[in-house]
This record gives structure tokens, sequence and C-alpha cells, in this order.
């Protein structure tokens, strides 16, 4: 790795390459909310998504047994979806309560190219149904490159995809309210740079599905086995 540049560190697309190691300072329009909602005065103002860090994304929402056992069931059954979808690079992550999901970037994109290519459908489809209703998922897009180019191309090149990806959601009719781009560059390399296949490896786009306030409030209510 010629930086090391942990996950805590990527940001969210937009941010210029000088910024790497800054919050980005987008907005969004809700998150969770703790306290009674019947009571207004003592909700907790809502965590504004895209101005935390990767890490930080991943280490939230903090989840009581309860609610992280029957997560866990639906996150379990979700995988096994994924993986009749053609996806097979499949994880769960953070005490199994986060998928993980990673494609590679020939998958989705001609080398060099930041427009999907034509087979990027069957790929990015899957996820659609985790974006039917909004907050189900929190949902974190972080593309990433080799390091073939310079920093600023490599930065240019993964924000370019990210936002060609959270666009194909977008049009296809996915609820990107709670989606999170993150350039990642070359900087979180999986294998080495020095061989092509290590390069390959490293072009890769990774989906992470964190469990959203809806999410949350049907485990809370015992609707997560009916979906």
């Amino acid at each position: 790795m010629v930086l090391l540049l942990g996950v805590a560190s990527i940001l969210p697309a937009g941010v210029a390459a000088q910024n790497i190691f800054q919050k980005a300072a987008n907005t969004i329009s809700s998150w969770f909310s703790t306290g009674d909602k019947k009571d207004e005065a003592t909700a907790t103002e809502h965590i504004d998504i895209t101005k935390l860090t990767l890490d930080e994304n991943l280490s939230i929402p903090e989840l009581d047994n309860k609610e992280a056992r029957k997560i866990r069931a639906a996150q379990s059954r979700e995988m096994k979806r994924l993986r009749k979808a053609r996806l097979t690079d499949l994880k769960l992550v953070r005490n199994y309560e986060v998928i993980k999901a990673t494609l590679a970037a020939s998958n989705l994109f001609l080398p060099n190219d930041t427009m999907l290519s034509d087979k990027a459908d069957i790929f990015l489809r899957p996820f659609l149904s985790d974006l039917r209703i909004p907050d189900y998922y929190h949902v974190m897009v972080v593309m990433h490159s080799d390091d073939t180019g310079s920093e600023s191309y490599c930065l240019d090149l993964t924000r370019a995809r990210a936002h060609a990806v959270r666009n194909w959601f977008a049009s296809h009719g996915g609820n990107t309210d709670c989606m999170v781009l993150y350039e990642a560059g070359p900087f979180a390399p999986v294998a080495s740079n020095a061989t092509m296949e290590g390069r390959a490896r490293n072009r890769r786009l990774d989906i992470y599905l964190i469990p959203g306030e809806k999410m949350i409030d049907m485990a809370r209510r015992g609707q997560l086995d009916k979906r």
C-alpha cells in the first residue's frame, strides 16, 4: 500500500483530493432519533450520515439484544436472496448486522469509463428491492480503483463511477435518500498493485447495507419476519 488510509478516512464523493481527510458537508433529511416520538422536545436531533466517515457509519446504530437478533436473522435471509442473484462476494460484518457486497468494477464499467456498461444491470438490479422502502437501509456505496494514474485521476474516476451507480438506482425506482457515496480512489487496496490480477481485485465497488430507522422500527414491532 503506497499510502496507509483506513476506511475511517474514506470520504463521501464530491470531496476534493486535497480534502481527503476532511468530512463532507452534505445534508440528509432524516436519520435516527431516540426518545419518545410523542415528545418532540425530548427527541434527539437526527444525525447527518453524509458527514460521517465510512467507519463511523458502519459503527452505528447500536442495537439492543432483541433488535439485533431479529435484524441478524433478516440480514441472513437477505444474504441468501442476493446469492441467488449472481452475487457471490458477500459478507456479514459488524456482528452479522451489516451486509457487505463487493462487485468487480469490470462487471460495471469498461476500462477507464465512467458510464455503466450494458451488463451492469445484471449486478445492480438485485439491490433494488433493498431500496424500495425509504430508510430501510443506509446504503454505503464505496468505489475503489487501482493505483494506475495520478491520485487526482483515480479520485475523479471513483467519484464519477460512484455517482453513476447512485444515478442508476434512482432512475430505476430505488430510494437513494439514505445512500452515501465514497470515492476511495487507490487508498484501500485489497491486493498488490504490482500484478494485473491484484489491480483487477482493487478495482471494485463495495456496497454496505446498514440497518436503517425503518428496519429497526419493523424489528421492534415484530414485522421483519413478515417481510
